[in-house]
């Protein structure tokens, strides 16, 4: 018997796994940059990783907040027209 999970799971799931991706995608661009560019300092690996964290934080936001952007739904609802 399959257990179905509830929808925030599924977006902490995917919010999880993109965090991963992209901090270590951050990481490693740091290192080739501190190797290759800055004679091996730790500022590009810190840096780097810092974005990519920061990245995966706002797309997490997004996934979790979706709001109304000039009358769009985010959340993949059909948007509704609003009266001036």
């Amino acid at each position: 018997m399959a257990v179905e999970k509830i929808p925030s799971e599924e977006i902490f799931d995917q919010a999880t796994a993109n965090l991963i991706v992209k901090a270590g995608l951050g990481l490693s661009i740091g290192v080739v940059a501190s190797a290759l560019l800055f004679k091996r300092r730790m500022w590009p690996v810190t840096f780097f990783t810092g974005a990519g964290v920061g990245a995966a934080y706002a797309d997490a936001q997004r996934m979790f907040d979706s709001v109304d952007v000039l009358g769009r739904s985010t959340s993949g609802n059909p948007a509704v027209t609003k009266s001036s």
